[in-house]
């Protein structure tokens, strides 16, 4: 880890190669945005605390994270690596199925998953970690939007 890193922003960068950051889960009691946290809560049949999380590598990470079907929580343990691209066997099967996986609202929340584990193993999580930061912001405001959104919810303005 680098020493610039702290653990709380460490947390938000999922294991699978996913930014936490901009995860309902995640960012809609930092914004007090109660409603996605409701709506996941009833979907998935769970309490809204079980779906609120404070990132992957957190102490608080949501129900559905924490049972991570596809399987890189126990896969991450068994290789001794925290992320997928500190493995050897990095991209695998695994991170492939994943990428093609999860597509809301026309959005693909895994299209990058590979390309940004890549760009870790390069570039570092620090510049990871900036990169992200910078696409969940609306341009026009500033706000930090949900991934699964095509439209500011600050201003209105589209941003996919």
């Amino acid at each position: 880890m680098n020493k610039h890193t702290s653990d709380a922003d460490r947390s938000l960068i999922g294991i699978c190669g996913l930014y936490c950051g901009t995860c309902p889960s995640y960012l809609a009691p930092r914004q007090n945005d109660l409603e996605p946290i409701r709506a996941r809560a009833v979907e998935w049949g769970l309490s809204e605390e079980e779906v609120t999380c404070d990132g992957c590598l957190s102490e608080r990470v949501a129900k559905p994270c924490r049972g991570c079907v596809p399987g890189f929580r126990e896969c991450a343990r068994e290789h001794s690596v925290t992320w997928c691209f500190e493995c050897g066997e990095f991209p695998c099967e695994r991170n492939w199925r994943f990428r093609d996986a999860h597509v809301v609202d026309g959005i693909s929340h895994h299209e990058h998953v590979i390309d940004d584990l890549e760009h870790m193993r390069t570039h570092g999580i620090e510049s990871w970690l900036a990169t992200q930061r910078e696409r969940a912001k609306c341009a026009t405001c500033g706000r930090t939007n949900y991934w699964c959104v095509s439209t500011c919810a600050g201003c209105g303005t589209k941003i996919r």
